[in-house]
């Protein structure tokens, strides 16, 4: 099986109620593949920052043109098969408000993004916490009561 080392960036978008928007997936190259839920977000283009990068993803898989996705507020190695091809990703993430609960515009999707997103939601913390399906990253919930209680912080955290 191959392997690829990447860099990728990926945004927590919270809505004026607090609710995050994740999209949830699965591995279409796979029979009765396991699905997940995910903040928006992917590899980083040849060139491109990771801040750059968060706009463009946010973009392509949201629809939703971010102004600024603000300072990396955490960052961590993922490892994954994906695609047949096993992945082991740094991963930086950025946290942002938007205005209002947006509909995610699928019209930029790629190919395979077509094939891999079953669908999107907008989840409270509560709801995070109570879940028993996947939700990447493990500890979202947390990091997110923690954002919003206390913002930011300084610098990016290890997941």
């Amino acid at each position: 099986m191959a392997q690829q080392t990447r860099l990728a960036a990926r945004v927590v978008l919270v809505d004026p109620s607090d609710a995050v928007l994740l999209l949830r997936s699965h591995d279409p190259t796979l029979d009765n593949a396991p699905q997940w839920w995910h903040v928006p977000g992917g590899g980083l283009d040849e060139g491109e920052s990771a801040e750059q990068a968060a706009v463009r993803e946010v973009f392509e898989e949201v629809g939703y043109r971010l102004p600024d996705p603000g300072p990396a507020v955490a960052t961590r190695w993922a490892s994954f098969t994906y695609l047949g091809c096993t992945f082991w990703q740094f991963e930086t993430f950025f946290v942002a408000r938007v205005l209002n609960r947006l509909e995610v515009d699928s019209s930029s999707w790629t190919d395979i993004e077509r094939r891999s997103i079953l669908g999107w939601a907008w989840w409270t913390v509560p709801e995070l916490r109570a879940t028993e399906q996947t939700v990447y990253p493990k500890r979202l919930a947390g990091l997110i009561d923690g954002w919003l209680r206390s913002g930011p912080p300084a610098g990016p955290i290890w997941l």
